[in-house]
């Protein structure tokens, strides 16, 4: 890590204001044993001038597993570009998956770094592995198992750039990006699953199955006086019981603790604006959406958190909300490990059959308005890139404003969730085809000739990296079925991440259907009912068909008269 120069550090002076030592920042004491030089962090080493790189982190991350032989290191995949992903488990045994479910204890998920440019999260983490490592976290470990990725998006760390991230308070010498080297931003990749990086993620939480799981994030620029807002994730879908722990207890207790212990104001999700001729506070319609993954973690009946650090404070600021947040966050889990268990395991337990799920929403107002914390901003200099100054915040220009608060997610449309959903295999080809050579057990791996057969080959990837279950017909069979006549079939013009999203309209209509053996079936009677729904249904505007998985089959032309994927209340038997 370089020296920074007597220009640098006056510059850091001047915009920065004086920098804080370790301790002060909250990231860790003094040293606990006398002589023990504990490593800085690429930000510390720079006074808050640059982010650590990747190898700065994965180096930071043996340093600390070797200073305690509590922090266990690990894999849980790949990047894109083939970089390792790092994963630093403490409070088990070892860091394999089945030493951390063996301990029975709550299982937290800490994870930075999506967006590359928002890289305070990543350095928070640091903060707390050093902080583990110098023995100062004992107490969380007698229930508390911590997973901990500081660098998700690995690549697009790597791409570091000093006009990445606009009008953000530094750090002046550059971030990284937002999307990761495919050009996808990984925060919208949690559904459709079409990133190397999604893939680890998914398998991460398959095999080790937190029970909270964090994603540590910054703003784009809002109007505020926070320094770190949280979101719950809005899907109407996810287990009340899952989202009355987070609003009622976990949000409650984790603001009042940093307003107690540093007069920091944190709050939810938004920011103030006239928008719709009210001035109100906001939050954000889409955050519902599974595609983002706080929100995917709740439809896995797991308590899913999104925090947004606020990018016009400074950047050790910024690195200090984060830290005091996931502080307190653990604090929370240390003290109320069973209530969090009980909580999730009766989400899993929880039926959805027969009950109509969310498959749009809009955003509403809670009953009461809301006091919000408001703060000033300037505009400054930015000496690497003129012609995009930076805003900071004023500290000490709080004030409160009164306003209705649009934070709910309100259904709009509803759907019945089945016992199961199915998916007829195709039909044989005439005896006139050549017959097709056999292939081996297991998924394919080349795409078959049959749109229906290359649809179910998307679906069932799909189904088994999200850990959803799934079986075959073993004999041909009658149900009664309900099959989705199809109105309309659209297309978005423009491209998002790749994909031209497709909405469908129409009815579900009753048939008796003949299942042609081989028919793939989804039962809902499991944990992850409902993920498996959100995939499935045919109006979900984050499913399956929505992301264009379907496509083999819905984008034929002519399309289509109904859906491929098939509901029934009947049980179906393997």
């Amino acid at each position: 890590m370089k020296l920074i120069t007597a220009r640098a550090a006056a510059l850091s002076a001047l915009l920065l204001g004086p920098a804080l030592s370790p301790a002060q920042t909250g990231g860790a004491a003094a040293p606990t044993r006398p002589g023990r030089a504990w490593p800085l962090t690429r930000p510390e080493a720079t006074s808050y001038l640059e982010t650590s790189r990747y190898d700065d982190v994965v180096a930071f991350m043996k340093a600390m597993a070797a200073a305690s032989p509590r922090i266990h290191l690990t894999t849980y995949g790949y990047t894109f570009e083939g970089r390792t992903m790092p994963l630093a488990v403490i409070g088990a045994p070892d860091a394999s998956a089945a030493s951390v479910l063996k301990t029975g204890k709550t299982r937290v998920f800490l994870q930075g770094n999506i967006h590359a440019g928002e890289v305070e999260g990543k350095e928070a983490l640091l903060w707390l592995l050093r902080s583990i490592a110098k023995g100062e976290r004992t107490a969380w470990f007698k229930d508390v198992v911590l997973l901990i990725t500081p660098i998700y998006n690995a690549d697009g760390n790597e791409r570091v750039n000093v006009a990445n991230r606009g009008a953000q308070h530094g750090p002046l010498g550059g971030t990284g990006t937002r999307p990761n080297a495919q050009g996808l931003n990984l925060n919208r990749d949690a559904m459709k699953l079409e990133t190397a990086e999604g893939r680890s993620l998914a398998r991460l939480l398959n095999d080790y199955d937190p029970h909270i799981d964090v994603d540590l994030h910054t703003t784009n620029g809002s109007d505020h006086g926070y320094y770190l807002t949280y979101d719950p994730g809005g899907s109407p879908n996810t287990s009340a019981g899952i989202t009355a722990l987070l609003r009622n207890d976990l949000f409650p207790a984790v603001t009042r603790a940093v307003k107690t212990k540093h007069n920091w104001d944190f709050f939810y999700y938004g920011g103030a604006s006239s928008r719709g001729g009210e001035r109100a506070w906001y939050g954000d319609l889409d955050l519902y959406k599974p595609r983002y993954t706080h929100t995917y973690f709740g439809l896995r009946n797991r308590l899913g958190i999104l925090s947004e650090t606020y990018s016009y404070a400074t950047f050790e600021d910024r690195i200090k909300a984060a830290y005091r947040f996931v502080e307190e966050i653990v604090n929370f889990a240390a003290a109320n490990g069973a209530a969090i268990r009980k909580a999730t395991a009766a989400a899993d337990a929880e039926p959805i059959i027969g009950t109509e799920q969310a498959v749009r929403g809009k955003l509403s107002r809670f009953q009461d308005p809301v006091p919000v914390v408001l703060a000033e901003t300037r505009e400054e200099r930015n000496p690497y890139v003129p012609d995009r100054p930076m805003r900071r915040r004023v500290n000490g220009s709080e004030r409160v404003e009164t306003m209705p608060h649009y934070g709910l997610i309100e259904p709009t449309e509803m759907s019945l969730a089945p016992r199961a959903w199915v998916i007829q295999t195709p039909a044989p080809t005439t005896a006139a085809a050549p017959a097709a050579p056999p292939r081996a057990p297991g998924p394919p791996f080349g795409p078959p000739r049959d749109p229906g057969a290359r649809m179910i080959a998307s679906v069932i990837d799909r189904l088994e990296a999200h850990g959803v279950r799934y079986f075959r017909t073993a004999a041909e069979m009658t149900l009664k079925v309900e099959r989705f006549r199809i109105e309309s079939s659209k297309q978005e013009e423009r491209e998002f991440e790749g994909h031209k999203l497709r909405t469908l309209t129409g009815a579900w209509q009753p048939f008796d259907e003949t299942v042609r053996a081989g028919s793939l079936v989804i039962p809902m009677d499991q944990p992850l009912a409902r993920l498996a729904f959100m995939l499935l249904d045919a109006r979900s505007d984050d499913g399956l068909m929505a992301w264009n998985v379907l496509d083999p089959v819905l984008g034929q032309n002519p399309g289509p008269e109904f859906y491929p994927v098939l509901r029934t209340m009947e049980s179906i038997a393997r």
